[in-house]
C-alpha cells in the first residue's frame, strides 16, 4: 500500500475509534472492543507506514487547509519514520493491554476514557508528522489537553486533580519556550515550513536564543530535571496504560523535537550547547534514580526511572553535538545513534513496566511495594514480563537496554579526546563514571522492586488475595517482551534503521560506522578505535555456559525437589521477618545523605499495645532540593503576589474606569510616539 494511503489509513482509524467510543457509550463493552480494537489497527498501521518509509526513503504529503493554517504538509522521513516505530509498538501493545485493564472503569465515564485514548494516539502521530509551524504548535497543545484530562480521569482523587494542573502548568510554560523558537527561525527564514526553516539567516547569540528555547520547552515535556517535576505526580496519577504510553511515548516526542531543531534547524552549534546538555542529562539520570531508589510506590518510582533514562538518552545527544562541533562526524553519529537506540529501548521497556505494576495495581488494588509481596505465585506470568523489563531497564546482557547503554558508554570514552584543558578532560571521565554509578543504583532500584513486590510472602490481605491478570494485558506484556530480547539478542536491525535516521544530517557521518556484512550481536567501528563481538561468539559462548551448567546439574544423578518453609532457627516465618522497601534501600539512603537530607519519622502507638509494648512505624522522607529552593519560594512569590494585587480590586465601578483610561492613554503615547 503506497505510504500516502497508509497514513491516511492509520488517521481513519484513529478517528473511527474516537467515533465509536462515543456512538456506543451505552454499552460499555462493545466500547472496549471497538475503540481498542481500532486504535491497535491504526498503531499497526503506523508500524506499516513507519517501514515503508524506510524502505522508499521517505515522502511530503501536501494538505491545503483554510485559513490560518493554508497549506499543511506532512513529512515521513526517516526521522518521524523511527519515531512513528516505537510509537506504533507500544501503541499496538498499550491497546491490547487495556482491553482487559479497563474493564474496571466500565461505571467511570468509560466512552470518555476510550475517545480519549484514541485522540491521544491521534495527536501522537500528528506531532510526529506535521511540518508546519502553526500546525505543529495546535496538535502539540491537543496533545497536551487530552493527556491532561487522561491524568485527571479519576478527578474525585484529590492528589490526581493536582498531578494534572501541575502537568498542564508545567507544559504551558515548556510550550512558550517552544512556540519562541519556532516564531524566531520562522520570522528569520520568513516561512513556517520545516524544510525551509535552516535556511534562515541568525546570529549565534539569536542562534543560541533558539537553541535555549527548544532545550527548556521541550525538556519541560521529557522530564529534564529541573523541569521534571510534574512527571513523578502525573504518570502515577493516570491509567496504567495511559502511564506507559505518556513515559514511553509520549515524553519521546520532545526527544523528537530536539532532534528537528539540533539536528535540522540549527544543524550543530558551539561546543557549550552539548556540554550544557551533558550537564543537564548526568543531573537527571543520578538523582532520578537516587529518588526512584526511595520510593514505596510502584509507579512513582517508575516515573521517577523515565527522569533517569531521558537523562541517558540526552548524554547520547550531547556528547553527539559536541563532537560535531570538535569536527568528529563519526563519533558524533555513534553518539547520536547510543541516544536514539535508548529512545526506542526505553520506550519498550518502560511501557511493559508500568504496565507490570498496572497489573499488580489491578489485581491488588495498591501501588505501594510494602502491601505486596509474594505474587510470584499469585501472578506468574506478571512477574516474569515485570522481571524481563527490570532487566532491561538494568542494562543486564542480552536485553535491549544493555546495547544501548553500552553504546552510549563507547561514545563517552572518546569524549576525553574531543575536549580541551584538564578540567574538560576530568568532566568526561567524571560522566563516564557517573553513568556507571547510574546503572548500578537502577540495578539495585529493581532488585528492590521486584524482590519487594513478587517474592517473599504477602504481606497484605490485598496481595494474599492477587490472581493474574486477563490474557490480553498478558498478550500486551508478552508483545513488548519479546521486542526486548529482540533488540538486544539481534540489534543489527535496529542498527541499520538508526544508521538512515543519523545519515544525511550536517556534521555526523555514518559511513563504515557499522559493519552490516556480518551478523553482529554488538559491533560498530570507527577510525580512532574498533571492537566487534560476533554473533557467533556470543552463541558459542552462551552454549558453552548452558553445557557447563548441564553436566555440573547431572553429575550427581537426577536432581530431587524438596519443599519447605525457609529455615529460620526453628521458628515459622512471617511476613514481619522479610526485608522491606524502607529497609532495603536504607544503605543508600544513609550512603547519599548529604544529597538526599533524608528525614526519619519514627510512630508510636501505645494505644494498640498497652501491656506488650509499643508499635512503631518508621516514615522516611527525602529533601527534594529543585521543589525546596525553586518552586516553592516561586509559589510562595507569586502567591504573594497575588495577595497583594487583590488591593486593586476594590470593587469600584469608577476605579476599574480608571484603569482603563490610563491604559489607554499610556498605549496611545507609545504607539504614536508622543
Amino acid at each position: 500500500m503506497p505510504i500516502d494511503q497508509l497514513y491516511i489509513l492509520a488517521f481513519g482509524l484513529f478517528c473511527l475509534g474516537v467515533a465509536a467510543a462515543l456512538l456506543t457509550s451505552e454499552r460499555p463493552k462493545m466500547t472496549n472492543v471497538l475503540s481498542h480494537g481500532l486504535a491497535a489497527l491504526g498503531c499497526l498501521a503506523t508500524i506499516s507506514l513507519a517501514i515503508s518509509v524506510f524502505i522508499s526513503g521517505g515522502q511530503t504529503l501536501a494538505f491545503q487547509f483554510g485559513a490560518p493554517l493554508g497549506l499543511i504538509k506532512i513529512r515521513l522521513d526517516s526521522l518521524a519514520a523511527f519515531f512513528l516505530l516505537a510509537f506504533g509498538i507500544v501503541g499496538t501493545a498499550a491497546s491490547i493491554y487495556a482491553i482487559g485493564y479497563t474493564r474496571e472503569y466500565y461505571n467511570r465515564r468509560y466512552s470518555q476514557l476510550a475517545a480519549l485514548y484514541n485522540l491521544f494516539l491521534l495527536s501522537i502521530l500528528l506531532v510526529l508528522t506535521i511540518s508546519q509551524v502553526v500546525a505543529f504548535i495546535i496538535v502539540w497543545e491537543l496533545m497536551t489537553v487530552v493527556s491532561f484530562f487522561l491524568v485527571n480521569h479519576e478527578y474525585e482523587k484529590t492528589a490526581n486533580t493536582g498531578a494534572a494542573y501541575l502537568y498542564i502548568l508545567m507544559t504551558h510554560v515548556g510550550t512558550a519556550f517552544i512556540a519562541i523558537a519556532f516564531l524566531l527561525l520562522a520570522s528569520a527564514a520568513n516561512t513556517m515550513d520545516f524544510e525551509l526553516l535552516k535556511n534562515g539567516l541568525m546570529s549565534e547569540s539569536l542562534r543560541s536564543v533558539v537553541f535555549l528555547c527548544a532545550l527548556f520547552g521541550f525538556g519541560t515535556k521529557a522530564g529534564v530535571m529541573p523541569m521534571h517535576i510534574w512527571l513523578p505526580e502525573a504518570h502515577p496519577a493516570a491509567p496504567s496504560h495511559i502511564s506507559a504510553l505518556m513515559s514511553g511515548i509520549m515524553i519521546k516526542t520532545a526527544i523528537y523535537g530536539m532532534s528537528r531543531f539540533f539536528l535540522e534547524f540549527l544543524s550543530g552549534g558551539p561546543e557549550w550547547w552539548g556540554q550544557l546538555i551533558l550537564a543537564l542529562a548526568i543531573i537527571s539520570s543520578v538523582f532520578g534514580v537516587l529518588y526512584a531508589l526511595m520510593e514505596h510506590d510502584l509507579k512513582r518510582l517508575l516515573a521517577y526511572h523515565s527522569v533517569e533514562n531521558i537523562g541517558i538518552i540526552l548524554l547520547g545527544v550531547g556528547a553527539g553535538m559536541v563532537f560535531t562541533s570538535k569536527g568528529m562526524p563519526l563519533l558524533a553519529g555513534l553518539a547520536w545513534i547510543a541516544g536514539f537506540y535508548h529512545v526506542f529501548n526505553h520506550a519498550v521497556f518502560k511501557s511493559l513496566l508500568f504496565m507490570g505494576a498496572g497489573a499488580v495495581l489491578h489485581s491488588t488494588h495498591t501501588k505501594d511495594v510494602e502491601l505486596l509481596g509474594g505474587l510470584i505465585k499469585k501472578m506468574p506470568y506478571t512477574a516474569v514480563f515485570f522481571l524481563i523489563g527490570a532487566a532491561a531497564i538494568s542494562g543486564l546482557p542480552p536485553l535491549n537496554g544493555f546495547v544501548s547503554e553500552w553504546l552510549t558508554f563507547q561514545a563517552l570514552f572518546f569524549l576525553p579526546k574531543a575536549v580541551a584543558g584538564i578540567v574538560g578532560k576530568f568532566w568526561a571521565v567524571m560522566l563516564i563514571a557517573l553513568l556507571g554509578l547510574t546503572g548500578a543504583l537502577a540495578a539495585t532500584c529493581f532488585v528492590k522492586a521486584f524482590g519487594i513486590t513478587f517474592l517473599a510472602k504477602p504481606r497484605s490481605a490485598k496481595a494474599e488475595q492477587a490472581a493474574e491478570v486477563h490474557w490480553t494485558m498478558l498478550a500486551g506484556m508478552a508483545g513488548l517482551s519479546l521486542t526486548c530480547v529482540a533488540a538486544g539478542v539481534w540489534p543489527q536491525w535496529m542498527l541499520s534503521i538508526l544508521e538512515q535516521v543519523a545519515a544525511g544530517h550536517e556534521g555526523i557521518s555514518t559511513a563504515g560506522l557499522f559493519n552490516s556484512s556480518q551478523w553482529y550481536a554488538i559491533a560498530f567501528e570507527t577510525r580512532q578505535a574498533g571492537g566487534a563481538l560476533t554473533m557467533p561468539v556470543v552463541v558459542l559462548l552462551i552454549a558453552a555456559g548452558l553445557l557447563t551448567a548441564i553436566i555440573f546439574a547431572r553429575w550427581n544423578g537426577s536432581p530431587r525437589r524438596v519443599s519447605g518453609e525457609t529455615w529460620t532457627c526453628g521458628i515459622i516465618p512471617t511476613a514481619r521477618m522479610e526485608y522491606t522497601a524502607t529497609g532495603f534501600a536504607q544503605p543508600i539512603r544513609r550512603a547519599f545523605g548529604n544529597v538526599l537530607n533524608p528525614v526519619d519519622e519514627i510512630v508510636t502507638d501505645k494505644a494498640l499495645n498497652p501491656y506488650h509494648g509499643v508499635k512503631i512505624r518508621l516514615h522516611v522522607h527525602v529533601t527534594h532540593y529543585v521543589n525546596e529552593l525553586l518552586y516553592n519560594p516561586l509559589k510562595d512569590g507569586v502567591q504573594n503576589l497575588a495577595q497583594y494585587l487583590t488591593g486593586i480590586q476594590a470593587g469600584s465601578l469608577q476605579l476599574y474606569i480608571g484603569y482603563i483610561m490610563a491604559v489607554t492613554v499610556v498605549v496611545l503615547i507609545i504607539s504614536t510616539r508622543w
